[in-house]
């Protein structure tokens, strides 16, 4: 339903053809991208986070535990560290991570990712779960909304 979105798995699509070529390593990030954006990803719209994932969108369960609960990390969106990231297949996820807009994701997909599988060949996999130092966490601010760190 958002032009946006779908731009974004039409540019997902090319880069799994792409990814193919580059071997198993290359597909294993690719899907991490896919898990926590087109299955488990949120969005900040107006302070307020959103579900657009699907696989949380099937769970009323894992929709309120990626809303409500304490226990996920919910971290802003970085498309290297995300595709380091572990996930569970078999529990409610541990951490999330968090666009601004489709234009920001989209946008993430508009390069080159051979570099970047590169890069992460010579990094170990994040486990589910774990906080980099370096890691944007959001939070339920003081008020109603969710903040980042840093946020005025």
């Amino acid at each position: 339903m958002n032009p946006v979105f779908a731009d974004y798995m039409q540019a997902y699509g090319a880069g799994g053809v792409r990814a193919h070529g580059l071997g198993s390593e290359a597909l294993t990030n690719l899907t991490r991208l896919y898990w926590y954006t087109v299955e488990f990803g949120l969005i900040r719209e107006h302070g307020d986070l959103r579900i657009y994932g699907a696989g949380i969108l099937s769970s009323s369960g894992e929709s309120r535990h990626c809303l409500e609960s304490a226990a996920p990390n919910r971290i802003g969106f970085d498309l290297t560290r995300l595709m380091r990231t572990r996930y569970r297949i078999d529990s409610y996820q541990k951490t999330y991570f968090v666009i601004d807009d489709f234009e920001q994701l989209f946008n993430a997909t508009q390069q080159d990712f051979a570099p970047i599988y590169q890069t992460l060949q010579q990094a170990e996999a994040i486990p589910a779960g774990h906080v980099l130092e370096s890691d944007q966490v959001i939070q339920r601010g003081s008020g109603e909304g969710w903040v980042m760190d840093g946020d005025v």
